[in-house]
């Protein structure tokens, strides 16, 4: 197979995984969305911000940051930015951070505060393992923030790294009291739904994050792979130039050589 027909298939694979994965984070951000102003509605909502103190963050505990990067080629500046803030982080003496690191080309320097290590291949194949750190977090108010740094898909053309904060729950848009003084009643503890809620929205936010990095590292390869078609093309055309410069020095050179025979004769 030739390089070309390679690279077609990665840009043509690349492509379909964008779309793919664009639309799975899409379902995802429509199911968070309404999680938020579901909790933001009970969190604030002065009926029962009595029964909400029970799950009050603890600012004593330490922090948890999530990293997902790449286990493919062709995407090393998404993954320089996702080091580079891992190495900054983890530089700070000062925080208490714990870490959860996703992608073989990212590499945990501080073994002390990494909780767990998976490549890409591994989360996609099975991501229990983070799923369920995070639910055991969030159950036992064991930390006192909760944030993903990955690369977001925007659009084809806009691919930005992104801190997202994902617990506590980011307060909603409602800012005026009215707005957090509708009257409804609930047949037990409150404290219990709010955590499930909690737990799902954070489970949601992580399967966002993962899709839209996923999205990032193929639209980054695509652009590349396009970029090396352009170059092939540019190669061929090169080359298809300089043959038919030799086949015209050929032919005028045999034209040459058959003027310089007759006039001899």
């Amino acid at each position: 197979m030739s390089i070309r027909s390679v690279v077609k298939v990665m840009n043509f694979h690349s492509l379909l995984r964008v779309d793919k994965s664009r639309n799975k984070s899409k379902k995802y951000t429509a199911m968070e969305q309404i999680l938020t102003r579901m909790i933001d509605n009970i969190v604030n909502n002065r009926n029962i911000s009595l029964d909400y103190k029970m799950h009050k963050v603890d600012p004593t505990k330490p922090e948890l940051n999530i990293y997902i990067g790449s286990d493919m080629g062709f995407c090393s500046n998404l993954n320089a930015l996702v080091k580079k803030t891992l190495g900054d982080q983890a530089g700070d003496a000062e925080r208490d951070v714990k870490q959860i690191v996703i992608g073989r080309k990212i590499k945990p320097s501080d073994k002390e505060r990494l909780l767990l290590f998976q490549t890409r291949e591994e989360y996609d194949e099975d991501n229990g393992k983070v799923m369920g750190l995070l639910e055991e977090a969030i159950r036992n108010r064991l930390y006192s923030k909760i944030s993903i740094v990955y690369n977001h898909y925007y659009n084809s053309s806009q691919v930005a790294l992104v801190d997202k904060q994902i617990y506590p729950v980011p307060k909603g848009e409602g800012n005026e009291e009215d707005d957090y003084k509708e009257d409804f009643s609930f047949e037990g503890n409150v404290d219990d739904l709010l955590v499930n809620m909690v737990v799902l929205y954070v489970k949601y936010s992580m399967e966002i994050a993962a899709a839209a990095s996923y999205a990032s590292e193929n639209i980054s390869r695509q652009n590349v792979t396009t970029e090396s078609l352009n170059k092939l093309d540019e190669r061929d055309e090169i080359r298809l130039m300089e043959e038919r410069r030799r086949n015209k020095d050929k032919q005028f050179a045999k034209v040459l050589d058959n003027y310089t025979k007759t006039r001899a004769y």
